[in-house]
């Protein structure tokens, strides 16, 4: 279960870095920085 929960914890992580990035990447084109 432990193991369980870490890996849960990691993919959340992941996801939410994936989502940071793509809202910084969409930021970034509105302010007109390539």
């Amino acid at each position: 279960i432990e193991k369980f929960e870490k890996e849960a914890a990691e993919l959340g992580k992941g996801s939410f870095k994936y989502a940071w990035v793509l809202d910084k990447l969409k930021a970034e084109r509105e302010r007109g920085i390539t």
